[in-house]
């Protein structure tokens, strides 16, 4: 127990020193709001380690229509001048769908398909520059921007069958060629607002 209590108070000492842990949350682009942590020590007072993650979807009417991204990313920040200025570089995933309806196309008045859905997914690497204001011991807003770079990526488009069809139609889309060229475009990628705060 001693030693426990030990350890704990080492720890608690080297975080007044200099270690933070900040909670964020971003506005941006692509993802339009993200979630995150970020940790620097005063070990390496240049350097900030960040995680964050994202989820966004918004139905345009109902189910049949909407559009969807979500993404997380780990990374690091460093602050040659030991300032606000930084460059970063990260790790991400990012998966991003569509669902348009299309019950409107009909063969002798009947619908051959009731929604189509487009999906792209893509492992990136990112290079950022930004910079952070301190407006106090527990805040901080931030402001980057930079492009995503895709490693890894595939797409492809499925469509939803009509169920009242019965006569086995096959509706499938061979697409993959297509949208894996598109699912690997560079992507600009923007924080117009980081809000930082420190635990």
């Amino acid at each position: 127990m001693s030693r426990f209590l030990f350890l704990l108070a080492v720890f608690l000492s080297s975080s007044a020193r200099g270690n933070e842990l900040g909670v964020s949350t971003g506005l941006e682009f692509p993802q339009p709001l993200t979630l995150g942590v970020q940790y620097k020590t005063d070990a390496l007072p240049a350097w900030v380690a960040f995680y964050k993650a994202g989820f966004f979807a918004y139905p345009f009417s109902g189910g049949s229509r909407s559009v969807s991204i979500y993404s997380m990313e780990i990374g690091a920040r460093y602050h040659p001048f030991l300032n606000g200025f930084y460059v970063a570089g990260q790790l991400g995933f990012r998966k991003m769908g569509v669902t348009v309806d299309i019950s409107n196309l009909k063969q002798d008045g009947v619908s051959l398909a009731n929604t189509a859905t487009a999906s792209l997914g893509t492992v990136y690497t990112g290079a950022l520059i930004g910079y952070e204001w301190r407006l106090g011991p527990k805040f901080s807003i931030g402001v980057d921007a930079g492009v995503q770079l895709a490693l890894i990526h595939s797409g492809g488009i499925t469509i939803s069958a009509d169920p009242s069809l019965e006569d086995g139609t096959d509706n499938s889309v061979s697409d993959q060629k297509e949208m894996r060229r598109i699912s690997g475009l560079p992507v600009p990628q923007i924080a117009v607002l980081r809000v930082v705060w420190y635990i």
